[in-house]
């Protein structure tokens, strides 16, 4: 199945280089996150394949969801939740919780508007998450 980014992409959003393990671990998520977008698209009544072919979902909103989505889990991976200041409290968080799902926002900003997804939903009215 097509995939929405490249880890090149992610490296470039971090401002990182990625070594060959780091490249293959992003490769690995846009391929993971491409089908959750799929996924969150049809529940939404949309598909987002066709929806970048026929121009009704921007190719550019499709490749910055997946980028952003890997890069939050890869900026897990290092491992910093959060942080306090003054006191400096710093807490640390398994990258292995690394939430890669599709908030409601990237949801809407793939959804195609209503003019243009008349034809993909092909239903009275239409359910959006939010």
């Amino acid at each position: 199945m097509a995939t929405y980014a490249t880890a090149a992409d992610v490296a470039t959003l971090l401002l990182v280089d990625f070594n060959a393990a780091e490249t293959a671990k992003a490769e690995a998520l846009i391929r993971y996150v491409s089908a959750i977008m799929r996924k969150r698209l049809r529940g939404v009544g949309a598909d987002l394949d066709a929806g970048i072919a026929d121009g009704s979902i921007e190719s550019d909103l499709a490749e910055g969801v997946c980028v952003d989505v890997v890069a939050q889990a890869v900026e897990v991976k290092r491992g910093v939740k959060s942080e306090a200041h003054p006191e400096y409290t710093i807490v640390f968080q398994d990258g292995t919780a690394a939430n890669l799902d599709l908030t409601a926002g990237q949801i809407e900003l793939l959804t195609p508007t209503e003019q243009d997804a008349n034809h993909v939903r092909g239903k009275a009215f239409s359910v959006h998450p939010g």
